[in-house]
Protein backbone atom coordinates (compact mmCIF):
# COMPACT_ATOMS: atom_id res chain seq x y z
CA UNK A 1 0.00 0.00 0.00
CA UNK A 2 1.32 3.44 -0.84
CA UNK A 3 2.43 5.67 2.00
CA UNK A 4 -0.21 8.41 1.54
CA UNK A 5 -3.39 6.36 2.04
CA UNK A 6 -6.58 7.89 0.66
CA UNK A 7 -9.45 7.37 3.13
CA UNK A 8 -13.07 7.57 2.00
CA UNK A 9 -15.56 8.48 4.73
CA UNK A 10 -19.17 7.29 4.33
CA UNK A 11 -21.41 9.45 6.49
CA UNK A 12 -20.13 12.84 7.68
CA UNK A 13 -22.46 13.47 10.61
CA UNK A 14 -21.50 13.99 14.23
CA UNK A 15 -19.57 10.76 14.83
CA UNK A 16 -17.51 11.24 11.66
CA UNK A 17 -16.75 14.87 12.42
CA UNK A 18 -15.63 14.29 16.00
CA UNK A 19 -14.23 10.77 15.89
CA UNK A 20 -12.78 10.39 12.40
CA UNK A 21 -12.30 13.52 10.27
CA UNK A 22 -10.50 15.57 12.93
CA UNK A 23 -8.23 12.73 14.18
CA UNK A 24 -7.32 11.79 10.60
CA UNK A 25 -5.82 15.27 10.13
CA UNK A 26 -3.13 14.28 12.66
CA UNK A 27 -2.49 10.79 11.28
CA UNK A 28 0.83 9.98 9.68
CA UNK A 29 0.57 8.60 6.15
CA UNK A 30 -3.11 9.19 5.42
CA UNK A 31 -5.57 11.80 4.20
CA UNK A 32 -9.30 12.15 3.64
CA UNK A 33 -9.60 11.61 -0.10
CA UNK A 34 -13.38 11.41 -0.51
CA UNK A 35 -16.59 11.79 1.48
CA UNK A 36 -20.16 10.59 1.09
CA UNK A 37 -23.45 11.61 2.67
CA UNK A 38 -27.11 11.53 1.63
CA UNK A 39 -27.46 15.15 2.83
CA UNK A 40 -25.94 17.28 0.05
CA UNK A 41 -25.81 20.42 2.21
CA UNK A 42 -23.79 18.72 4.95
CA UNK A 43 -21.64 17.00 2.32
CA UNK A 44 -20.66 20.32 0.75
CA UNK A 45 -20.22 22.09 4.08
CA UNK A 46 -17.80 19.43 5.33
CA UNK A 47 -16.12 19.09 1.93
CA UNK A 48 -15.40 22.83 1.84
CA UNK A 49 -14.19 22.79 5.45
CA UNK A 50 -11.67 19.97 5.04
CA UNK A 51 -10.69 20.61 1.44
CA UNK A 52 -12.14 17.60 -0.38
CA UNK A 53 -12.61 18.38 -4.07
CA UNK A 54 -16.18 18.45 -5.42
CA UNK A 55 -15.55 15.48 -7.72
CA UNK A 56 -14.71 13.41 -4.64
CA UNK A 57 -17.98 14.20 -2.83
CA UNK A 58 -20.66 11.55 -3.30
CA UNK A 59 -24.27 10.97 -2.31
CA UNK A 60 -24.03 7.31 -3.42
CA UNK A 61 -21.64 5.29 -1.26
CA UNK A 62 -20.95 2.79 -4.05
CA UNK A 63 -19.43 5.59 -6.11
CA UNK A 64 -17.12 6.44 -3.20
CA UNK A 65 -16.01 2.81 -2.91
CA UNK A 66 -15.25 2.73 -6.67
CA UNK A 67 -13.42 6.07 -6.60
CA UNK A 68 -9.79 5.47 -7.69
CA UNK A 69 -8.32 7.80 -5.03
CA UNK A 70 -10.01 5.83 -2.23
CA UNK A 71 -7.67 3.17 -0.83
CA UNK A 72 -9.71 2.39 2.29
CA UNK A 73 -13.21 3.05 3.60
CA UNK A 74 -14.51 4.24 6.96
CA UNK A 75 -18.23 3.64 7.60
CA UNK A 76 -19.90 6.20 9.87
CA UNK A 77 -23.48 5.73 8.69
CA UNK A 78 -26.62 4.73 10.63
CA UNK A 79 -26.58 1.16 11.94
CA UNK A 80 -28.87 -0.38 9.34
CA UNK A 81 -26.39 0.50 6.57
CA UNK A 82 -23.24 -0.93 8.21
CA UNK A 83 -23.48 -4.50 6.98
CA UNK A 84 -24.15 -3.91 3.28
CA UNK A 85 -21.68 -1.05 3.05
CA UNK A 86 -18.98 -3.14 4.72
CA UNK A 87 -19.64 -6.11 2.44
CA UNK A 88 -19.57 -3.92 -0.67
CA UNK A 89 -16.23 -2.41 0.38
CA UNK A 90 -14.83 -5.86 1.19
CA UNK A 91 -15.94 -7.17 -2.20
CA UNK A 92 -14.08 -4.22 -3.77
CA UNK A 93 -10.96 -5.26 -1.81
CA UNK A 94 -10.91 -2.01 0.18
CA UNK A 95 -9.78 -2.10 3.84
CA UNK A 96 -12.65 -1.20 6.16
CA UNK A 97 -13.17 0.56 9.47
CA UNK A 98 -16.79 0.50 10.65
CA UNK A 99 -18.53 2.22 13.53
CA UNK A 100 -20.15 0.12 16.23
CA UNK A 101 -22.36 -1.81 16.45
CA UNK A 102 -21.12 -3.95 13.58
CA UNK A 103 -24.64 -4.65 12.29
CA UNK A 104 -28.32 -4.69 13.20
CA UNK A 105 -28.14 -8.30 14.43
CA UNK A 106 -25.94 -11.37 14.74
CA UNK A 107 -27.00 -12.75 11.35
CA UNK A 108 -25.82 -9.61 9.55
CA UNK A 109 -22.59 -9.58 11.56
CA UNK A 110 -21.85 -13.15 10.49
CA UNK A 111 -22.44 -12.14 6.85
CA UNK A 112 -19.67 -9.54 7.17
CA UNK A 113 -17.42 -12.17 8.72
CA UNK A 114 -18.18 -14.54 5.82
CA UNK A 115 -17.38 -11.84 3.26
CA UNK A 116 -13.94 -11.45 4.85
CA UNK A 117 -13.23 -15.17 4.76
CA UNK A 118 -10.19 -16.07 2.64
CA UNK A 119 -9.38 -12.38 2.15
CA UNK A 120 -6.25 -10.92 3.70
CA UNK A 121 -7.99 -7.58 4.10
CA UNK A 122 -7.50 -5.11 6.98
CA UNK A 123 -10.75 -4.69 8.93
CA UNK A 124 -11.40 -2.80 12.16
CA UNK A 125 -14.49 -2.03 14.22
CA UNK A 126 -14.52 1.23 16.18
CA UNK A 127 -14.71 0.17 19.80
CA UNK A 128 -13.13 3.50 20.60
CA UNK A 129 -12.81 3.19 24.36
CA UNK A 130 -10.36 0.30 24.28
CA UNK A 131 -7.93 2.88 22.86
CA UNK A 132 -8.18 5.03 26.02
CA UNK A 133 -5.04 4.96 28.18
CA UNK A 134 -6.83 4.04 31.43
CA UNK A 135 -8.45 1.03 29.75
CA UNK A 136 -5.15 -0.19 28.29
CA UNK A 137 -3.32 0.25 31.59
CA UNK A 138 -6.13 -1.65 33.33
CA UNK A 139 -5.66 -4.42 30.77
CA UNK A 140 -1.96 -4.67 31.66
CA UNK A 141 -2.69 -4.75 35.40
CA UNK A 142 -5.22 -7.53 34.91
CA UNK A 143 -2.91 -9.50 32.61
CA UNK A 144 -0.24 -9.46 35.33
CA UNK A 145 -2.68 -10.92 37.87
CA UNK A 146 -2.11 -7.95 40.19
CA UNK A 147 -5.68 -7.91 41.53
CA UNK A 148 -5.93 -11.69 41.60
CA UNK A 149 -9.00 -13.46 40.27
CA UNK A 150 -11.75 -11.09 39.12
CA UNK A 151 -14.84 -11.48 41.32
CA UNK A 152 -17.19 -8.75 40.16
CA UNK A 153 -17.33 -6.00 37.57
CA UNK A 154 -19.59 -2.95 37.80
CA UNK A 155 -19.95 -0.77 34.71
CA UNK A 156 -22.10 2.23 33.84
CA UNK A 157 -22.63 4.47 30.83
CA UNK A 158 -24.85 7.47 31.55
CA UNK A 159 -25.98 10.23 29.17
CA UNK A 160 -28.83 12.75 29.18
CA UNK A 161 -29.17 12.93 25.37
CA UNK A 162 -32.56 11.19 25.41
CA UNK A 163 -34.00 14.15 27.33
CA UNK A 164 -32.83 16.90 24.99
CA UNK A 165 -35.83 19.19 24.64
CA UNK A 166 -37.50 18.89 21.25
CA UNK A 167 -35.34 16.02 20.02
CA UNK A 168 -37.03 14.49 17.00
CA UNK A 169 -37.78 10.92 15.94
CA UNK A 170 -34.41 10.37 14.26
CA UNK A 171 -33.10 6.99 13.10
CA UNK A 172 -31.72 6.08 16.54
CA UNK A 173 -35.28 5.77 17.85
CA UNK A 174 -36.52 3.46 15.06
CA UNK A 175 -35.88 -0.27 15.44
CA UNK A 176 -35.47 -1.10 11.75
CA UNK A 177 -32.81 1.59 11.42
CA UNK A 178 -30.98 1.27 14.73
CA UNK A 179 -31.62 -2.29 15.90
CA UNK A 180 -31.46 -1.17 19.51
CA UNK A 181 -31.30 2.09 21.42
CA UNK A 182 -28.71 2.66 24.15
CA UNK A 183 -28.03 -1.06 24.20
CA UNK A 184 -26.19 -0.99 20.87
CA UNK A 185 -25.22 2.68 20.89
CA UNK A 186 -23.67 2.85 24.37
CA UNK A 187 -23.86 -0.69 25.69
CA UNK A 188 -21.71 -2.08 22.88
CA UNK A 189 -18.80 -0.08 24.29
CA UNK A 190 -19.29 -1.49 27.79
CA UNK A 191 -19.62 -5.02 26.42
CA UNK A 192 -16.45 -4.75 24.35
CA UNK A 193 -14.47 -3.28 27.24
CA UNK A 194 -15.65 -6.10 29.51
CA UNK A 195 -14.61 -8.73 26.94
CA UNK A 196 -11.32 -6.89 26.39
CA UNK A 197 -10.52 -6.72 30.09
CA UNK A 198 -11.75 -9.97 31.60
CA UNK A 199 -12.92 -12.26 28.79
CA UNK A 200 -16.00 -13.73 27.18
CA UNK A 201 -19.54 -13.70 28.55
CA UNK A 202 -21.32 -16.96 29.34
CA UNK A 203 -24.86 -15.74 30.19
CA UNK A 204 -26.89 -12.51 30.47
CA UNK A 205 -30.14 -11.28 32.02
CA UNK A 206 -31.53 -7.88 31.04
CA UNK A 207 -34.30 -5.35 31.45
CA UNK A 208 -34.84 -2.52 28.96
CA UNK A 209 -37.31 0.34 28.85
CA UNK A 210 -38.45 3.41 26.95
CA UNK A 211 -38.80 6.67 28.90
CA UNK A 212 -39.87 9.08 26.16
CA UNK A 213 -42.62 7.14 24.39
CA UNK A 214 -43.29 9.50 21.46
CA UNK A 215 -41.38 12.13 19.50
CA UNK A 216 -42.21 14.47 16.62
CA UNK A 217 -41.20 13.21 13.19
CA UNK A 218 -38.21 14.86 11.52
CA UNK A 219 -40.29 16.50 8.82
CA UNK A 220 -43.62 17.11 10.49
CA UNK A 221 -45.22 18.05 13.79
CA UNK A 222 -46.98 14.69 14.05
CA UNK A 223 -45.83 12.29 16.74
CA UNK A 224 -44.51 8.79 16.19
CA UNK A 225 -43.67 5.99 18.61
CA UNK A 226 -40.14 5.53 19.93
CA UNK A 227 -39.20 1.89 19.34
CA UNK A 228 -35.73 1.56 20.87
CA UNK A 229 -34.59 1.37 24.48
CA UNK A 230 -33.78 4.49 26.52
CA UNK A 231 -32.18 2.40 29.26
CA UNK A 232 -30.91 -1.10 29.82
CA UNK A 233 -29.78 -2.73 33.04
CA UNK A 234 -28.31 -6.20 32.89
CA UNK A 235 -26.43 -8.88 34.76
CA UNK A 236 -23.74 -11.02 33.18
CA UNK A 237 -21.77 -14.15 34.00
CA UNK A 238 -18.30 -14.55 32.53
CA UNK A 239 -16.45 -17.69 31.52
CA UNK A 240 -13.70 -16.81 33.99
CA UNK A 241 -16.21 -17.13 36.84
CA UNK A 242 -16.73 -13.41 37.44
CA UNK A 243 -20.11 -11.67 37.61
CA UNK A 244 -20.97 -8.29 36.09
CA UNK A 245 -23.55 -5.56 36.67
CA UNK A 246 -24.17 -3.06 33.85
CA UNK A 247 -26.29 0.13 33.85
CA UNK A 248 -26.87 2.13 30.66
CA UNK A 249 -29.17 5.08 30.03
CA UNK A 250 -29.63 8.16 27.84
CA UNK A 251 -31.98 9.67 30.41
CA UNK A 252 -29.57 10.58 33.23
CA UNK A 253 -29.96 14.30 33.93
CA UNK A 254 -26.62 15.94 34.62
CA UNK A 255 -24.59 13.31 32.76
CA UNK A 256 -23.20 14.36 29.39
CA UNK A 257 -21.13 11.26 28.67
CA UNK A 258 -20.16 9.37 31.82
CA UNK A 259 -18.44 5.96 31.66
CA UNK A 260 -17.22 4.25 34.81
CA UNK A 261 -15.77 0.81 35.59
CA UNK A 262 -14.97 -0.88 38.91
CA UNK A 263 -13.28 -4.27 38.76
CA UNK A 264 -12.94 -6.12 42.07
CA UNK A 265 -10.51 -8.99 42.43
CA UNK A 266 -9.40 -11.36 45.17
CA UNK A 267 -6.27 -9.23 45.82
CA UNK A 268 -7.28 -5.71 44.84
CA UNK A 269 -9.44 -3.37 42.78
CA UNK A 270 -9.01 -1.09 39.78
CA UNK A 271 -11.38 1.70 38.82
CA UNK A 272 -11.56 4.22 35.99
CA UNK A 273 -13.79 7.08 34.91
CA UNK A 274 -13.33 7.89 31.23
CA UNK A 275 -14.03 11.55 31.83
CA UNK A 276 -10.45 11.33 33.16
CA UNK A 277 -8.90 8.73 30.83
CA UNK A 278 -5.33 9.50 31.96
CA UNK A 279 -5.98 8.31 35.53
CA UNK A 280 -6.69 4.97 37.14
CA UNK A 281 -7.91 4.24 40.66
CA UNK A 282 -6.09 1.33 42.28
CA UNK A 283 -5.88 -0.60 45.51
CA UNK A 284 -3.34 -3.33 44.85
CA UNK A 285 -0.92 -5.26 46.98
CA UNK A 286 -0.39 -5.63 50.71
CA UNK A 287 0.53 -1.99 51.39
CA UNK A 288 -2.50 -0.57 49.55
CA UNK A 289 -4.96 -3.10 50.95
CA UNK A 290 -3.76 -2.82 54.54
CA UNK A 291 -2.68 0.80 54.78
CA UNK A 292 -3.06 3.14 51.80
CA UNK A 293 -6.45 2.18 50.48
CA UNK A 294 -7.79 3.35 47.13
CA UNK A 295 -5.67 5.97 45.39
CA UNK A 296 -5.19 7.46 41.91
CA UNK A 297 -2.24 6.91 39.59
CA UNK A 298 -1.33 8.59 36.32
CA UNK A 299 -1.32 6.24 33.33
CA UNK A 300 2.19 5.82 31.82
CA UNK A 301 2.70 7.28 28.35
CA UNK A 302 3.29 3.86 26.81
CA UNK A 303 -0.46 3.14 27.10
CA UNK A 304 -1.47 6.08 24.90
CA UNK A 305 -2.53 5.31 21.32
CA UNK A 306 -4.88 6.62 18.63
CA UNK A 307 -7.74 4.78 16.96
CA UNK A 308 -7.38 6.40 13.53
CA UNK A 309 -3.63 5.89 13.46
CA UNK A 310 -4.20 2.25 14.40
CA UNK A 311 -6.39 1.83 11.31
CA UNK A 312 -3.88 3.54 9.04
CA UNK A 313 -1.08 1.37 10.44
CA UNK A 314 -3.25 -1.74 10.05
CA UNK A 315 -3.61 -0.97 6.35
CA UNK A 316 0.19 -0.74 6.13
CA UNK A 317 0.56 -4.15 7.80
CA UNK A 318 1.46 -2.88 11.28
CA UNK A 319 -1.03 -4.37 13.70
CA UNK A 320 -1.39 -2.50 16.99
CA UNK A 321 -1.93 -4.73 19.99
CA UNK A 322 -5.61 -4.96 20.92
CA UNK A 323 -6.96 -3.44 17.68
CA UNK A 324 -10.62 -4.62 17.57
CA UNK A 325 -11.32 -7.12 14.80
CA UNK A 326 -14.42 -8.39 13.01
CA UNK A 327 -14.50 -11.24 15.55
CA UNK A 328 -14.86 -8.70 18.36
CA UNK A 329 -17.76 -7.10 16.50
CA UNK A 330 -19.49 -10.43 15.87
CA UNK A 331 -19.17 -11.53 19.51
CA UNK A 332 -20.47 -8.19 20.75
CA UNK A 333 -23.46 -8.49 18.40
CA UNK A 334 -24.19 -11.98 19.71
CA UNK A 335 -24.34 -10.56 23.23
CA UNK A 336 -26.57 -7.66 22.13
CA UNK A 337 -29.01 -10.13 20.55
CA UNK A 338 -28.95 -12.26 23.70
CA UNK A 339 -29.76 -9.22 25.84
CA UNK A 340 -32.81 -8.44 23.69
CA UNK A 341 -33.89 -12.06 23.90
CA UNK A 342 -33.46 -12.02 27.68
CA UNK A 343 -35.62 -8.92 28.03
CA UNK A 344 -38.34 -10.39 25.81
CA UNK A 345 -38.32 -13.77 27.60
CA UNK A 346 -37.83 -12.31 31.07
CA UNK A 347 -35.11 -14.90 31.75
CA UNK A 348 -31.39 -15.61 31.63
CA UNK A 349 -29.96 -16.42 28.20
CA UNK A 350 -26.84 -18.53 27.81
CA UNK A 351 -24.26 -17.74 25.13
Amino acid sequence: MKNDIGIGIIGVGGIAQGGHLLPLKNCVGAKVAAICDSDKDILDKIGDKIGVSKECRFTNYKELIRCPVVDAVEICSPNYLHAQMAIDAINADKPVSVEKPLALNYKQAKEIESALKNKNLPFMICFSYRFKPAVRFAKWILSQGLIGDVITLNAEYFKSSGLIEGRRLEWRFIKDLAGTGVLGDLGSHLIDMARFLIGDFSAVCSRTGIVVKERRHLNSEEYGAVETDDYCNFLADFKCGAAGTFSITRCAIGKENSIRYDIFGSKGVISFDLNNPARLGVCIGEVDVKASGMHTVEVPREYYTDQEQAFVDLINGEIHEYTPTVDDGVKCQQILDALLESNNKNSWVRL
